[in-house]
């Protein structure tokens, strides 16, 4: 690559990482061809994208961002990012890991920060955004239920009661 590509792409990957709700560099030895294809496929469905890139362009880019690794890349690095959901296309990579095991996360960053894999990894147990908006409309709908079965139940009790006493004075 020339001079000026490399700049380029830096600068590429800077604003990559910039607009990107959350990103992971993963090291992806070991995949076969069909098996890197259907983690692109899943991570573009989940909502990201997979880019191999070279160490010491990452290394700049994240230089350029005052980022700093605490360690230096080693091995094939591609990025991951994340574009619509924070979470969903690094599930996507983590349920591959747990299946092939030739995968393996090296870092993250989330809001501009850099997450070590410890933190990585705690990021990676948060629910996804669809299953949180799932459980907060279930949470608001819930006391809603309870409050019309509970009309219900009273409105009922009334009716039953009414018809006891209206049979009980015609029987009388």
């Amino acid at each position: 690559m020339a001079k000026i590509q490399k700049i380029e792409k830096v600068d590429e990957v800077v604003k990559r990482l910039s607009e990107a709700k959350s990103a992971a560099f993963i090291q992806y030895q070991g995949l076969t061809a069909g098996d890197a294809g259907t983690l692109r496929a899943k991570v573009k469905d989940a909502g990201g994208s997979i880019e191999v890139i070279k160490n010491t362009l990452i290394t700049r880019a994240l230089n350029k961002m005052e980022l700093d690794l605490p360690e230096t890349l080693t091995g094939p690095t591609a990025v991951v990012y994340c574009d619509t959901d924070e979470i969903a296309p690094l599930k996507e990579i983590d349920t591959v890991n747990k299946d092939k095991e030739k995968t393996s996360f090296k870092f993250g960053i989330y809001d501009k920060k850099l997450l070590s894999l410890d933190e990585l990894k705690k990021f990676l147990s948060l629910p996804s955004k669809s299953t949180l908006i799932a459980q907060f409309i279930g949470g608001l709908k819930n006391p809603l239920q309870r409050l019309v079965y509970a009309m219900r139940f009273n409105q009922q009790q009334l009716v039953l009661t009414l018809k006891a006493l209206a049979d009980k004075q015609a029987t009388n």
